[in-house]
């Protein structure tokens, strides 16, 4: 007995629908793409226009972006932007909203190639108008968009500065400079106002403006204090054994009941650590020609060309020498400051 044949339908995965309908985009213009054939795609899916708006969207999107990749919207690409609204089913306000997107990323990408160079000309002020006007672009999309960009800017800018924690008068006319270009009023927090004036100071003393303090301790003539610190912990490294390991081979003799004699040799390795040893608690003074510990134990003088780097941390600073051990000094001193002119004494030798 023969059974009735029955005919399978021919459909996609969901994703393989707009696949297709991208493929056909490329293949023809997209005044050329008709209705029913994306129709008769999303059908094979079992899904119709209305229901999938938002990847439809994604895909017109995209052909703005191909149409727009000129920085223009001709009336030929608006007339073949709306046959494929129509294709689509996309409303005017859908159709407006993915318009926009595309025409956005446009307009960012050309002030980020206009800002690239950290400046702002007329020229490339202009150009940024013919291209929101060349695209179509609403005066209150341009504007927000310019104003976002031209902050994000000089943000970035201030950012790039002072990311060595300096701010120096060059690097400020720099940001300022490129700011009133763009049009952007720079307004810091106290917080970020009261951070930018350590910056400042950090880079006047980098440029070898030191600051002079006067400290209870005799200084040889034309020698000045530029740091000092009290209850700070004097530390060195040294080397301490932790434990004696013991190995090697060995035998047994028994020689009567309860003595044995044990042949053989003995293997000693010594398993040792280095450790940070307090040495003195001190007051710390950088001069412009040593620096000077007063401890409570001894004093210790270390001239600056015996230095042969330093280094500093949240919590202290190592100085290491030429010859000797290395010196930590840990306690709550501002150190970065320490180390700033530290490093410009040095320079100047």
């Amino acid at each position: 007995m023969l059974c009735p044949t029955h005919e399978i339908p021919d459909t996609l995965p969901r994703e393989a629908a707009f696949v297709e309908i991208r493929n056909v985009l490329a293949s023809k213009p997209f005044d050329q793409v008709q209705r029913d054939e994306v129709t008769a795609i999303l059908a094979r899916s079992r899904l119709v226009q209305r229901d999938v708006v938002q990847p439809l969207q994604v895909i017109f999107e995209h052909a703005v972006l191909t149409l727009a990749a000129d920085r223009e919207l001709s009336s030929a690409d608006r007339r073949a932007l709306a046959a494929l609204q129509s294709a689509f089913d996309l409303t005017d306000a859908e159709a407006t909203e993915a318009t926009e997107r595309a025409v956005g990323a446009v307009f960012k990408k050309v002030m980020r190639e206009a800002l690239a160079d950290g400046t702002f000309t007329p020229s490339e002020r202009q150009l940024l108008k013919d291209t929101s006007a060349a695209l179509g672009m609403s005066e209150a999309q341009t504007t927000a968009l310019y104003e976002a960009a031209a902050v994000a800017a000089v943000q970035g800018a201030f950012d790039v500065v002072t990311a060595d924690r300096r701010y120096s008068e060059v690097d400020e006319q720099q940001v300022h400079a490129l700011a009133a270009s763009l049009g952007v009023t720079i307004r810091h927090a106290d917080e970020t106002a009261a951070l930018l004036e350590r910056f400042r100071g950090l880079a006047r003393i980098e440029a070898g403006e030191l600051p002079q303090i006067t400290v209870p301790i005799h200084l040889a003539r034309g020698e000045v204090c530029h740091f000092a610190a009290s209850s700070v912990a004097y530390k060195e490294l040294r080397t301490v054994t932790k434990r004696v390991n013991y190995s090697g081979p060995t035998a047994s003799v028994r020689l009567m009941k309860g003595l044995r004699w044990r042949v053989g040799s003995i293997s000693v390795e010594r398993v040792t650590q280095d450790v940070l040893t307090p040495v003195d608690t001190v007051e710390a003074y950088f001069t412009n020609r040593k620096v000077f510990l007063r401890g409570a134990r001894k004093n210790t003088s270390v001239p600056l060309s015996k230095l042969a780097h330093f280094t500093v941390f949240s919590d202290g600073i190592q100085l290491e020498k030429h010859a000797g051990k290395d010196i930590y000094l840990i306690g709550s001193a501002d150190w970065e400051l320490a180390g700033a002119c530290l490093d410009a004494a040095l320079r100047r030798l």
